[in-house]
């Protein structure tokens, strides 16, 4: 009995253990089974997260920002089928420097052919960042694009420019780019598109370039070297000038400038007519900052290449000879730079960066009319009367600044008639300065073109007035 005894114990006892570690062994399996499904989700998702980041760069598709829409392209036809973009979200940077979701689209926005996606006006010439279902975002600046883009929709020829360097992320720049890539050298504006994907022809940019934020601030760039995205043979790309051979494919080729840190002394001079320097204070803002030219020239440090230059002061009276009975008026003629004049108050110079001279910017002022001190007397009056000059009234016994000119001449005012007399009051004598007129033989008109006097005598024709 006691054999059996410890046969049914060991039965027990493997009975209990199999009807734990059953449960355990399959928890242990599913774990490892779970953990297997985790990696492979994980692994599966960074492989579609940068085949899209490839497939965008290599223009499936290709996008274009001109500052108001996007333009989706699909410009490489090396992926088979081809692959949607789901767009969850396009933020723009507000002028608070804050990034704000675009409402007015509808999210998700699956893009699976070749679109554009017109942004509201309020983001016009913003920076954008668009966000991908699969967690890529995307920065675009106006006039960016990332992959081979073409306006002709067909993955051809894009020309950009930029300002870069390690310090400044890539600004889009617009400036002229001169090419034969139609036969004969033209004129094109960057960022600029052709559907070529073959053929040879020259492209040229100028050695500097600018960018100039809605503040007025300049921030200028020399060239530095091209950047050739797709497969293209050039001759150099460390020269404004290339020469290019397509090869079948789109190729987006960038001009690169780096900014100018270089600093120039710039004089400013205020002149009027017959280049005569004007000592009064003038305002004006270059480069989005204010100053004050006080003593008729001055000497501004600024940074090299390209400045905007506004004139704020369109008029001002110079009150340094008022003492001697003048006020000259001056309103804004010029801008004269490297001996060329521009009317606009506001305009973009060049100064290189290690200038042979001191460059001098003259602001030009015309005198278009003059104040005049006038002094008016009357002697012997009759009663209320009063000087009229073009219409004017002008009290006697007072001092006015009157505009130079030809003036109508009353200076009767008003006739003051006696009843009891019978008799009436006019002006018997004028003296304008040291000339006496008597009447009748008073003038209808007077020239006012400096400080003058005016006196009137008045009294009854052959009689004094009474008073």
């Amino acid at each position: 009995m006691k054999g059996l005894s410890n046969t049914i114990s060991v039965i027990i006892l493997i009975f209990i253990i199999l009807t734990v570690m059953i449960p355990i062994m399959f928890y242990i399996q599913n774990i490892s089974q779970s953990s297997s499904v985790s990696q492979f989700i994980v692994n599966n998702y960074e492989y579609l997260h940068n085949l899209q980041i490839s497939q965008v760069k290599t223009g499936h598709p290709s996008i274009f920002y001109n500052g108001s829409t996007i333009y989706l392209i699909y410009a490489n036809g090396t992926f088979e089928p081809l692959s949607n973009l789901t767009i969850i979200g396009i933020l723009y940077l507000n002028q608070n420097g804050v990034w704000v979701n675009i409402t007015s689209i509808k999210y998700p926005l699956v893009v699976s052919e070749g679109q554009t996606i017109n942004l509201p006006g309020y983001v016009n010439d913003r920076p954008i960042i668009i966000i991908t279902s699969l967690g890529n975002i995307f920065f675009l600046q106006p006039g960016s694009s990332i992959g081979p883009f073409s306006t002709g929709g067909k993955g051809g020829l894009e020309i950009l420019a930029q300002i870069s360097n390690s310090t400044i992320s890539p600004i889009s720049v617009s400036t002229n780019v001169t090419t034969n890539i139609y036969g004969k050298f033209e004129n094109f504006t960057t960022p600029a598109a052709f559907p070529n994907q073959t053929g040879s022809f020259q492209a040229k940019v100028p050695q500097y370039v600018f960018y100039e934020n809605s503040k007025g601030q300049v921030i200028s760039g020399v060239f530095h070297n091209w950047i050739i995205l797709g497969k293209a043979s050039v001759n150099s790309t460390n020269t404004v000038g290339i020469q290019v051979s397509l090869e079948g494919s789109p190729v987006v080729m960038v001009a690169n400038y780096t900014p100018i840190t270089a600093k120039v002394n710039l004089q400013i001079t205020i002149l009027g007519n017959s280049d005569n320097q004007i000592n009064c204070p003038i305002n004006v803002n270059i480069n989005g900052k204010s100053y004050t030219i006080n003593k008729g020239s001055a000497i501004i440090q600024i940074p090299a290449g390209f400045f905007n230059i506004t004139v704020n002061t369109l008029q001002f009276n110079n009150t340094l000879q008022k003492y001697n009975g003048v006020i000259y008026h001056y309103v804004y003629d010029n801008i004269t730079y490297n001996g060329k004049s521009y009317i606009s108050t506001s305009v973009i110079l060049f100064v290189p960066p290690n200038p042979s001279a001191t460059p001098i910017v003259y602001i030009y002022y015309l005198n278009n009319f003059n104040y005049y001190r006038i002094y008016i007397y009357d002697y012997n009056p009759p009663g209320s009367v009063s000087l009229i000059l073009n219409g004017t009234v002008y009290q006697y016994n007072n001092i006015y600044w009157i505009i130079g000119g030809k003036y109508s001449f009353d200076p009767t005012g008003i006739i003051f008639i006696y009843i009891y007399y019978g008799q009436s009051c006019q002006a018997q004598e004028v003296y304008i300065n040291n000339t006496v007129y008597y009447y009748p033989n008073i003038p209808q008109y007077i020239i006012i073109n400096g400080q003058t006097t005016i006196k009137v005598y008045y009294g009854d024709v052959g009689t004094a007035c009474p008073l």
